[in-house]
This record gives structure tokens, sequence and C-alpha cells, in this order.
């Protein structure tokens, strides 16, 4: 394992640090990180890099492979347009968790803000506390779960993709153009496994799913979203 000291170091010579590192380590440990911005900008690699501390805005935006295990908590824009790869959060980010996010998994043990999954194409985010309004807001495709409670307009305008949730209440949280039904067996099966593997102790039978609601006046052409595989070196 190799050990980075942040100290004093500005966010362009981080990023340009461990674009080098993943290259040929695996394992990278990070230090006094003091919240930076910017912290893992579209880095690509299959390695894994944990933080022993809190990151800032932005945290792992446009993120390709490695693995990133924050343990203490990030800012707004956590996995901005991530491509692939996990962002494991071990306490609470910011507003705007996942927005745009075209795959791989997120997952914040503790709670987030307002706007989480704004915009997701694909990928997973998990939130094992309670998330802020808009949830899941004007969702393309991809899978959104809390496991906390819910704010005001969760599933607002989605066009695809889907929510589970524990929120007993959530039927006076909807937003628009979405609707409650129960999770279906493969959804189950799929969700299951992640839990199974990010060690979340939760049952799925007592999850529910917010989809799409289409009354009839409206048609969406929707696109599946895809992207080539960055070069490395």
């Amino acid at each position: 394992m190799v050990r980075l000291d942040l100290a004093g170091m500005l966010p362009r010579e981080i990023n340009r640090k461990l674009k080098d590192l993943i290259k040929s380590e695996q394992e990278i440990e990070v230090v006094h990180t003091h919240s930076v911005h910017n912290f893992a900008t579209a880095l690509i690699g299959h390695g894994r890099i944990t933080v022993e501390g809190s990151t800032g805005f932005y945290t792992g935006g446009f993120l390709e492979g490695p693995t990133l295990l924050i343990k203490g908590n990030t800012g707004w824009y956590t996995g901005d347009n991530m491509m692939s790869g996990e962002i494991i959060v071990e306490m609470n980010t910011g507003s705007n968790v996942a927005p745009s996010m075209l795959g791989g998994t997120i997952l914040v043990r503790g709670n987030s803000g307002s706007r989480a999954g704004w915009g997701m194409k694909g990928g997973n985010l998990i939130v094992c506390g309670n998330v802020g309004r808009w949830t899941g807001k004007m969702t393309l495709g991809g899978r959104i779960i809390i496991l906390g409670e819910v704010g005001e307009g969760i599933g607002e305008s989605m066009y695809n993709g889907v929510i589970h949730v524990l929120d007993q209440a959530v039927e006076d949280k909807l937003g628009g153009n979405s609707r409650i039904i129960p999770i279906d067996d493969k959804e189950k099966a799929e969700v299951a496994a992640l839990f199974r593997k990010y060690e979340i102790h939760q049952e799925v039978d007592a999850l529910r799913s917010i989809v799409p609601d289409v009354y009839g006046h409206h048609e969406y052409l929707l696109f599946k979203p895809t992207h080539k595989k960055g070069r490395q070196g």
C-alpha cells in the first residue's frame, strides 16, 4: 500500500499524483484531505483509494473504474457523471449526490442532502440514512435505494429508472409523474445481491418501488447512454 499525504497540495496536483499512482498501485491510502474539492476527478483505473478523512465538492466526478472509500463525509455533487467503479462514503454526503450518474455504485452509509440522483442515467445509488427533497428528480435510468426517510417531491418528473424506499409515509411526499408499485422478484434478487455485497442488513421484502407514471398525453423517446472505456497511460 502507498500512503499519500495531501497536506499543502492543490487539487490539480493531487489528481495528477493519483492518476500516476493508480497505474501501478492497487492500494492507496490518502491522509490530510482537509475536505479538498475535486478529489479523484476523472480518475481511470482499477485500484482502491482509502481516504482517512473527508472530501469536498465533486468527489469522484467522472470516475471510471477505481473504488473510493471515504471514511468521513463528502460535499455536494459526489460522483458527478460517474461512469463505473465504486464510491463508498462511511458518513454523510451533501446535496446532489450522483447527478447524471452513468454507471457503477455509490453507497452512503449515513444521510444525504436534497436532489440525490438528479438526472441519473444508470448505476446504483444506495443511501442507508435519510435524504432531502427531490430525490430521483428527472431520472433517465439506474436504481436508487433509500433506507431512511425521504423528503418531498421524490421521483418528480421521472422518465425511467426505479427508486426503492422503506419510508411508510412516502405517499404524501411523491412527486409528479411517479407512482408506487410493489417491488418485483427480479428487483428483489438484484437488490438482495447489492445488500450482501455491501453488508447491508435489510430485508428486501419491505421495500416498495417508485417508477414513472405516464398519463397518456406525453410520449417519451428515451435513449440508452453508452460510453467508451478510457485509455490508460
